[in-house]
């Protein structure tokens, strides 16, 4: 089943990932689907292209999950918010029997940047969220320092789009073999 994003929502969601990260300003973003606030889409980018799982309040506040071929990265917006550059600060993610303290770092005034570890040591745990949300996980309760309320991220209404999200996967994965193949069997 294939699901269409009204022309409106797709401008929405293309200004949302525009705002949300610094990497891919000449990106253009391709949406496969999108249910119960949520959306995926694959994001090509002259240096780097990932797929997104991007779910919007449509309060202003955002969560996108981002996977590469190496990475993972997780970013949380709010359009209400005004942080400091340089913020470093921690916030508590709770699921239904466990609970970790994560560190976070300022993506923007307006953005963390979820798991911010150096080297891409973030990956494993924002893989696992992604992974265990596309099996049918518990929704997550994110907990950050100072007076803003906890969040409640619904990941318990991604399982529907698995496997739009494995056939993103698959393209970014099909795309790479062809770029390395190009460039290492044909150099001129």
């Amino acid at each position: 089943m294939k699901i269409s994003v009204c022309p409106p929502m797709k401008t929405l969601l293309a200004a949302l990932l525009a705002a949300a990260q610094p990497f891919t300003a000449n990106a253009a973003a391709v949406w496969l689907g999108s249910a119960s606030q949520w959306s995926i889409g694959y994001v090509s980018d002259s240096s780097q292209s990932y797929c997104t799982l991007l779910w919007d309040s449509e309060t202003g506040k955002t969560v996108e999950f981002r996977e590469t071929l190496k990475d993972a990265t997780w970013i949380i917006t709010d359009e209400a918010w005004s942080l400091p550059e340089h913020l470093a600060t921690h916030v508590a993610i709770k699921g239904r029997s466990n609970s970790i303290e994560v560190p976070a770092a300022g993506a923007g005034g307006k953005s963390l940047r979820i798991w911010n570890l150096a080297e891409n040591s973030n990956a494993d745990g924002v893989h696992g969220i992604i992974r265990s949300a596309l099996a049918g996980m518990a929704d997550l309760q994110v907990s950050f320092q100072g007076n803003e309320p906890d969040w409640i991220i619904p990941t318990s209404r991604i399982y529907p789009m698995h496997a739009t999200f494995t056939s993103c996967l698959q393209r970014l994965f099909a795309n790479s073999a062809v770029k390395a193949e190009s460039a290492a069997t044909k150099p001129y």
